[in-house]
């Protein structure tokens, strides 16, 4: 091959020879090989002290240890994580910037709003979930239900004055409650936070009557006395929480599950999606993850990037039919 000199050429020279050296055979593998060689971020949409954020910080520390670098975690709380996945969508695709992913922004988004900045189906490149459990229904200890179906009758008795939490509009803890009302028929009234972890000091405080919410940002609260757990709400009863009653049991049909994943932009390179997606596995499958993520009531569990992909369709159809269920309005 002939090598050309552009050293006399000034700066458009310079740009030449960059593009004629990005062209050569085996550039792309070497830097997907010498990825990373820098901190890398990853974006909450939450604030701290939330389920992702207790799970994002267990699980960062690992990764970054088996990648050989930092993950630095970065707080964009807003409404369905919007903010935070356009953040994603405006970064270069190139690994150092990873969304923790939840529902509410791979499954929700793209039928809650009219009109996004950016195409929720292709901005994003699916890496693997990392974590999934059943939610449970946690109320102030003021209110003086004790039971599923005491909570309802209460809801039923004095229409429109129950209120629960979520945290924000689109988010499974908001399906979750507007699920439970189409359910049941009980009028209740939705209060949106930007996180868990505010809403769960409102909930401690009394402001709030109950939340339908992870384990994981729950589970503080509940050994204090401060919450009571009156349901869970998968289809079977949670390993992790063997003791409380299914919701379906008084609700037939009702189901809300919570998982924990993540992404980064589309057109990231392929052996650089393999390498996140491998030191992610490799830190689930240690002993103590595991045991971290059970203390949280998180099974920790991953996905092949094609399953994780398939997955995501499956939950988008599903929320997709909870959405109408609930009669949840569509956003601007």
């Amino acid at each position: 091959m002939k090598l050309i000199n552009y050293t006399r050429c000034g700066l458009g020279g310079l740009v030449m020879a960059m593009a004629a050296v990005a062209s050569f055979p085996g550039y792309a593998k070497d830097t997907a090989e010498n990825y990373p060689d820098r901190p890398i971020r990853m974006i909450m949409a939450q604030s701290p002290g939330g389920a992702p954020d207790i799970l994002a910080r267990i699980l960062s520390d690992q990764v970054g240890k088996k990648l050989g670098t930092s993950i630095v975690i970065e707080y964009k709380p807003s409404a369905g994580g919007v903010v935070a996945q356009n953040l994603i969508v405006n970064s270069p695709a190139d690994g150092y910037t990873l969304l923790f992913a939840t529902p509410s922004m791979l499954a929700v988004a793209p039928y809650l709003h009219k009109s996004l900045p950016f195409d929720p189906f292709k901005d994003f490149q699916p890496v693997t979930i990392i974590g999934q459990s059943a939610n449970i229904l946690v109320t102030s200890s003021k209110v003086k239900a004790n039971s599923i179906p005491e909570l309802i009758a209460y809801a039923k008795a004095n229409p429109g004055t129950l209120r629960y939490a979520s945290s924000g509009i689109g988010t499974p803890s908001h399906l979750a409650g507007e699920l439970l009302a189409a359910k049941t028929g009980a009028q209740m009234l939705h209060v949106p936070y930007k996180g868990a972890g505010q809403a769960l000091n409102d909930l401690v405080g009394g402001t709030i009557d109950f939340m339908i919410t992870s384990p994981a940002a729950a589970k503080s609260y509940l050994r204090s006395g401060h919450l009571k757990a009156m349901a869970t709400t998968g289809q079977v009863p949670d390993p992790l929480l063997p003791d409380l009653p299914l919701m379906s049991t008084t609700v037939p049909g009702y189901e809300i599950t919570q998982w924990w994943s993540i992404v980064v932009k589309a057109g990231t390179r392929e052996a650089i999606v393999n390498k996140i997606h491998s030191a992610i596995v490799e830190s689930l499958k240690d002993p103590k993850i595991v045991q971290q993520f059970k203390e949280q009531g998180v099974l920790a569990r991953s996905m092949s990037v094609a399953e994780f992909t398939s997955f995501i369709d499956s939950e988008r159809k599903r929320y997709q039919e909870l959405l109408k269920l609930a009669k949840v309005n569509v956003e601007n």
